[in-house]
C-alpha cells in the first residue's frame, strides 16, 4: 500500500509540473505578443534567415505574418543593414507573406480563400514604413519596397495591387512624367477604386540608408515621408484623399522588382479597433497552437483531477 501511495504521490508531483510548464510556456507566448505595440501588424526585422520544413523563412516580431523567402533563382542574401542585419534583394527574388489560400479546385463562379493570417488586412489607417538602400534601378514601373495584393485565380495579370510603398525608376504614368527616384504610396478602396501618389521630386538617391513612411489616413489622406520628413505629392492615380475602405488581400511582397537593400519593415494599423470581422476571426497559426494549448491544459487539469481522486480513494482504504 505504502509503494502504491507512493507511485499516486509521485504522479501527483508529475501531473503537477506538467500543469506548470504548459501553463509558463502558454503565458510566455502570451507575454511575447504583448510585447509589440497593439497598433503593430506585422514587424519585420530581416536579420535573420531560419529554415522551415522545405523552405526559408525571416521572422515577425508579432509572431504573426513570417515571410517566406522567395528563390528566383537565388534568395534575398543577409547583408550588414542599417540595424544589425537585413537582407539584399536583386530584382527578381523577394519575401512573401501569406493572408489567404485562394483555393483553386473545384472550380466556383467566385473565388474561394482560406484565411491563414488577416492581420495584414487593414481597411482604414494604415502606415507602412522601413529602412532602405537603393543600389539601382530596374526598368519596371513599381520598383516594390512593400506590395500587398489580391490574386483572383493562378495567372499573375490577375491581380490587383491593394495598398504599397515604391520607388519609380522615372517612367512616364498615365500622362505624368514621374521622376527618376521618387516615391509612391497607393491604396485600392471599396468605393474609390486605385488611387496612387507620388513624389514630385526625386526622394529616394543611390547607396544610402533613408528612412522611407507611406501613410493613409481617413481623414487627411495620402502622405510620403522620408526621413520622418513629409514630401509635396501628387495623384498620378485617383485623388488624393480617397474613399471607403482598404480591400483586403491573399499577400504581401518584399522587394519585388526592386535592387536594394530592405531593413526594418513594419506595417502598422493605426485604428485596430476597426479591424475587420475576418481578421477578428482569423485561425492563423498562433491562434491555433493557443487553442491547443488551452485544450491540453485543460486535459492535464482533468487527469491532475481525476489522480487526486484516485490517491484520496486509496489513501483512505
Amino acid at each position: 500500500m505504502k509503494e502504491l501511495k507512493s507511485n499516486k504521490a509521485n504522479g501527483l508531483i508529475l501531473s503537477l509540473l506538467l500543469a506548470g510548464m504548459i501553463g509558463t510556456v502558454f503565458v510566455t507566448s502570451v507575454n511575447a505578443q504583448g510585447s509589440v505595440n497593439p497598433s503593430t501588424a506585422g514587424l519585420w526585422h530581416l536579420n535573420e534567415v531560419l529554415p522551415d520544413g522545405h523552405r526559408e523563412i525571416t521572422p515577425d516580431a508579432t509572431g504573426q505574418n513570417p515571410g517566406i523567402l522567395v528563390h528566383a533563382p537565388d534568395a534575398p542574401a543577409l547583408v550588414e543593414g542599417k540595424f544589425d542585419k537585413a537582407l539584399s534583394f536583386d530584382g527578381n527574388n523577394g519575401v512573401y507573406v501569406p493572408i489567404r489560400f485562394l483555393v483553386g479546385f473545384p472550380p466556383s463562379p467566385q473565388p474561394i480563400y482560406i484565411p491563414i493570417s488577416t492581420s495584414l488586412d487593414i481597411p482604414k489607417e494604415i502606415k507602412i514604413e522601413a529602412w532602405i538602400n537603393l543600389h539601382g534601378f530596374k526598368n519596371v514601373t513599381y520598383g516594390n519596397i512593400v506590395t500587398k495584393c489580391t490574386r483572383y485565380d493562378a495567372s499573375w495579370e490577375n491581380v490587383t495591387r491593394v495598398y504599397g510603398i515604391a520607388v519609380k525608376a522615372g517612367i512616364p504614368e498615365n500622362g505624368y512624367a514621374v521622376p527618376r527616384g521618387a516615391l509612391s504610396g497607393y491604396v485600392f478602396t471599396d468605393t474609390g477604386g486605385f488611387n496612387e501618389i507620388v513624389t514630385t521630386e526625386t526622394v529616394v538617391p543611390l547607396n544610402e540608408w533613408i528612412h522611407v513612411a507611406f501613410t493613409r489616413d481617413p481623414a487627411t489622406g495620402m502622405h510620403l515621408y522620408v526621413n520622418e520628413y513629409e514630401k509635396d505629392v501628387k495623384a498620378i492615380y485617383g485623388v488624393l484623399n480617397p474613399t471607403g475602405s482598404i480591400i483586403n488581400g491573399t499577400e504581401v511582397y518584399f522587394g519585388h522588382d526592386s535592387q536594394v537593400i530592405i531593413d526594418e519593415v513594419q506595417i502598422s494599423n493605426l485604428l485596430p479597433e476597426a479591424q475587420t470581422l475576418s481578421a477578428q476571426i482569423d485561425i492563423g497559426p498562433n491562434i491555433l497552437v493557443a487553442v491547443i494549448v488551452v485544450a491540453v491544459v485543460f486535459a492535464v487539469a482533468w487527469l491532475l483531477r481525476r489522480a487526486i481522486q484516485v490517491w484520496m480513494i486509496r489513501s483512505k482504504s
